[in-house]
């Protein structure tokens, strides 16, 4: 994104589009930095943050649930990259509806957000429960 945003940077006027009402028609302009440089700032920032979490809570992140913790990073980046390809595409001439881009993305953030949940609680509760599955007293 910081590659195509300094790309882009010559080429686009002083104000681009930079939010999307629910019909996907741009509703928001901003500034070049705010447009092309801010949104690649903020996807990176997030992604060293989501990577983080495994490393101050690295026994709630163990196996699966780190293959988890790592889909839902890359739905992150790639929900930030699309919009960005939208802003990008808007200030060279395309008219591209928003939501074509945004609701297949949050549909795949979902599935993310549902497998990261599944692997986490699995991880806690194999930690809660005794070795012996959780049974009466043995003797």
């Amino acid at each position: 994104m910081f590659v195509l945003a300094i790309m882009t940077w010559p080429s686009v006027p002083a104000q681009i589009p930079v939010h999307w009402d629910i019909s996907g028609q741009v509703d928001a302009y901003g500034s070049k930095f705010t447009g092309l440089l801010l949104l690649p700032i903020i996807a990176l920032a997030g992604y060293l943050l989501i990577g983080l979490t495994a490393v101050f809570s690295p026994a709630q992140f163990q196996g699966r649930a780190m293959n988890a913790l790592s889909w839902f990073r890359l739905t992150y980046v790639l929900i930030m990259a699309g919009v960005f390809a939208v802003i990008v595409t808007d200030v060279r001439g395309a008219n591209l509806n928003m939501n074509y881009v945004i609701y297949p993305l949050l549909a795949l953030m979902l599935i993310a957000i549902v497998n990261l949940l599944i692997h986490t609680n699995r991880n806690k509760s194999a930690k809660t429960s005794p070795p012996s599955g959780g049974g009466g007293i043995q003797v």
